[in-house]
């Protein structure tokens, strides 16, 4: 992934965002930009003022001068440490369309995004744009929570119901994983106990094992009733660091979830989900 795109509004919550953006960008040797949208919200809110383009540039330039002050400061930091390069870029419009329409022009690999609960309140602002943001790009977007702090990633599950697009999406993951020094589980989600689909699964399991060549890929398969709550329990039970699904297959995505992905990213508080495009 060598081009990355962290959507920043200088929040507790981007910033945070921004350290698991950094700290994969040293270990892929990456391109990181730093992002800052002047919503038609933010331009509403000086309507008032009898100085609009006054007020307009002053903020405009306090971003620039934020953005110029946390690129550099993450040069200086992380360039010895990987990071190709770090820059950034301010934008006017409408946030979602902004930042999709700039990821897919810059062919970026990853948008790192922070992530919020969904109250109305949070809506209006970047953490509660995270589905939408989805929906729309064409490339990767890594959910980080507002509360999660960053300790490295040393174990990614990727959920699956073993499908024929799981091995060029294993096979995207184990490079990552490689880089970060990380051990992949593929876990295989059922909501009830087949010996059919155990079958299924031992096929599944050698095909992969042939294609993926990846010494630190394990595998195991569970049942839940409850998906998404069973999910989120499996991820704390494994101590496990990053929960992985693959956008492509959004029925396998429903059939987790019920409803929409945003009415849980908010339940995912204690680690990073990353929706993964090929």
């Amino acid at each position: 992934m060598k081009r990355l795109l962290c959507p920043i509004d200088f929040s507790e919550v981007s910033l945070n965002a921004l350290e698991f953006a950094v700290a994969i960008g040293e270990k892929e040797n990456s391109n990181l930009t730093l992002l800052n949208v002047f919503t038609p919200k933010d331009f509403n809110n000086i309507l008032a003022s009898d100085h609009v383009k006054e007020e307009y540039n002053q903020l405009l330039e306090l971003a620039e001068s934020k953005l110029k002050a946390i690129s550099k400061e993450i040069l200086n930091i992380s360039k010895k440490k990987g990071l190709a390069s770090c820059d950034y870029n301010l934008k006017s419009g409408k946030m979602v369309d902004v930042i999709t329409e700039f990821a897919n022009e810059g062919k970026c690999q990853l948008i790192v995004i922070g992530t919020t609960g969904h109250s109305a309140y949070e809506r209006k602002y970047l953490g509660g744009k995270a589905e939408q943001i989805i929906q729309h790009t064409h490339c990767s977007v890594l959910c980080v929570p507002e509360n999660h702090t960053f300790h490295g990633i040393k174990k990614i599950v990727y959920a699956t119901d073993y499908q024929e697009e799981d091995k060029l999406a294993i096979q995207q993951l184990a490079a990552l994983a490689k880089v970060l020094n990380a051990e992949v589980e593929v876990l295989h989600v059922s909501h009830h106990d087949d010996t059919i689909d155990k079958a299924i699964y031992e096929e599944f399991k050698g095909e992969l094992m042939s294609f993926v060549h990846y010494k630190k890929i394990t595998f195991n398969r569970v049942v839940f009733k409850h998906v998404a709550q069973g999910l989120d329990e499996y991820m704390k039970e494994t101590d496990a660091d990053l929960l992985v699904l693959l956008n492509k297959k959004l029925n396998f995505i429903r059939s987790l979830f019920h409803r929409s992905l945003t009415q849980h990213l908010d339940k995912f508080t204690d680690y990073p989900l990353m929706i993964l495009k090929l």
